[in-house]
């Protein structure tokens, strides 16, 4: 995608994203019933859309010029598609194991099927192909022929990789490629293991249960090889096995981290490298002049690592001042 503004618009800007690569009811509202709708995999996000945009932290923000202009283009982006952010409510978002990239996402809120669909199939750069699977029709958007206009309704590609969408109601949407979007609705139909059904993930998200936004996901070895460290003597981060937290927005952005180890012994060794680096970085910011690096340090000041048995918590917090610097 050339274009990722919040997940919490899944729905809306992976639309979009298709055509820019190119060139009613409440219905489910919890994310615990969305993670019902989504295929096991090896990580889950769950982003509360009306909490996140309504804190008082963007107060302050909104006043600076960078962030307005994204916000007005995610305004432009929703209603490039009929959609507005406070039709918005729930967005889960499962990855496939070992990759981020792979996804499938189910969104609640409030959408005028009708509304969306005539507005997408009138972009004369996409063509939005259509296919029943199990008695719920699938769309999938594609590029436009580029001496072809008018659009009609034909089975998909046979590209799965492409994005696709379907209506379960009026308050709910799963999104994502066409095999992420049919594994959803073989979930749904109770022929596939659900998320939720993941214990692991199930526990480890039961332990942060409110917050704007909430995560896991279990480590696998290529997830820690591909680590780059840029030179930087980064810690052997292969004897995490998960990691999990969430992502609060209030009057600041705080930061709660947790990386679980195989063994205590592992645990505190990376939590003695990690407050090192971190000792390291503070100080060399600390003494630099440049005031580009200001609210960088600032931002560290708030982080603490704290290990206890076999947990590595990180946490920080992001004040509206600090995050108003970043975007000077």
């Amino acid at each position: 995608m050339k274009r990722i503004a919040f997940v919490s618009l899944m729905l809306a800007l992976a639309v979009s994203a298709s055509f820019n690569q190119a060139s009613a009811r409440a219905g489910v509202q919890a994310g615990g019933d969305l993670l019902r709708l989504l295929p096991d995999g090896g990580g889950v996000a769950v982003v509360d859309v009306q909490r996140t945009l309504t804190s008082s932290f963007w107060t302050t923000v909104s006043s600076q010029d960078k962030f307005r202009s994204g916000i007005e283009k995610v305004h432009a982006e929703l209603a490039n598609v009929g959609l507005r952010l406070s039709d918005l409510r729930t967005v889960a978002v499962v990855f496939s194991s070992g990759s981020t990239r792979e996804f499938t996402g189910v969104v609640s809120g409030s959408f005028n099927q009708s509304e969306l669909l005539t507005r997408l199939r009138a972009k004369p750069d996409l063509r939005i192909l259509s296919e029943t699977y199990k008695n719920v029709e699938i769309f999938q958007v594609n590029e436009a022929p580029k001496t072809v206009t008018a659009q009609t309704d034909v089975k998909p590609s046979t590209n799965n990789n492409k994005m696709a969408f379907a209506f379960y109601d009026a308050g709910t949407v799963v999104i994502g490629d066409l095999n992420g979007v049919r594994a959803s609705i073989d979930t749904r139909a109770g022929t596939r293991p659900s998320i939720a059904q993941n214990a692991k993930l199930a526990a480890v998200l039961a332990e942060n249960p409110s917050a704007a936004i909430r995560f896991a996901a279990e480590v696998t070895p290529a997830m820690t090889q591909g680590i780059q460290t840029g030179g930087v003597p980064l810690p052997d981060f292969s004897s995490i096995k998960m990691v999990f937290g969430t992502i609060d927005i209030t009057s600041s952005i705080d930061i709660n981290t947790t990386l679980r180890h195989d063994t205590a012994e592992h645990a505190k060794a990376i939590s003695d490298q990690l407050n090192g680096l971190f000792g390291m970085l503070k100080g060399f910011l600390g003494a630099s002049s440049d005031p580009k690096l200001a609210p960088i340090a600032g931002a560290l000041d708030s982080v603490k690592i704290v290990n206890t048995d076999l947990d590595v918590k990180i946490t920080g917090s992001l004040s509206q001042d600090i995050v108003a610097q970043f975007l000077k």
